[in-house]
């Protein structure tokens, strides 16, 4: 469930509208929400502008819901107008996807694996740490041996450690998912997350109440 934070502009020569926070995935029920809570508000300064028509009227937003505005319409004489802008802050939110009948994303990102945003470590499969890599944890195949291995120095590199190791939970999953984004930047460059996942709710397979990997993401899109 995604929350809303819109803040109202100026109608005449007053701001009116408090500023309101709105929780839900349904971009209906988000305009119904607006329209309801500002109309006691504007319908005063409607009456004052000589227009309290216009406070019969919607909530509409942008296709990326940033930015919104009111709309009155008149079907019989076919006559609009268009007033009090209000910008629209989201808090992204992790979402689960399902396979139920008639669910709907909502426009969630989806950040599961198949797509270059998913989870390389996998529960129950191996990973490689290297103290000369700073302890980043990379995906290793199955058929290498666990354990620890000691490695002498070599230039340019000294002396190292490299440990096999198997994933052993959800949690363990996204703890070495976000090392190995940490350090290996160059493929999870935080401005590249940032300018594709920003404001948008990101969605995988994992149940809410359980680690995933899409929360980290989360937190790198909002940095």
């Amino acid at each position: 469930m995604a929350t809303f934070t819109i803040e109202f502009g100026a109608l005449g020569d007053t701001r009116p509208v408090p500023d309101l926070t709105v929780q839900t995935t349904d971009p209906n029920v988000l305009s119904r929400t607006v329209a309801d809570h500002a109309r006691p508000h504007i319908t005063p300064v409607l009456t004052d502008m000589g227009r309290p028509e216009l406070a019969d009227c919607m909530f509409r937003t942008n296709r990326d819901r940033t930015m919104g505005q009111f709309l009155w319409l008149d079907l019989a004489t076919g006559k609009a107008a268009e007033f009090l802008p209000a910008r629209i802050t989201t808090v992204p939110e992790r979402v689960q996807r399902k396979r139920t009948a008639g669910w709907t994303a909502n426009g969630a990102r989806y950040v599961g694996r198949g797509t270059r945003w998913g989870n390389p470590f996998v529960v129950g499969a191996r990973y490689v740490n290297r103290t000369a890599f700073h302890d980043a944890p990379f995906p290793a195949p199955d058929d290498k041996p666990l354990g620890t291995t000691e490695h002498a120095a070599w230039s340019p590199w000294p002396a190292w450690t490299e440990t096999v190791a198997e994933i052993k939970d959800r949690q363990h999953a996204v703890d070495l998912f976000r090392a190995h984004t940490a350090y290996n930047n160059d493929v999870w460059d935080p401005e590249i997350i940032r300018a594709e996942l920003a404001g948008r709710d990101l969605m995988c397979w994992c149940p809410l109440d359980q680690p995933c990997h899409a929360d980290v993401l989360l937190e790198l899109a909002t940095a």
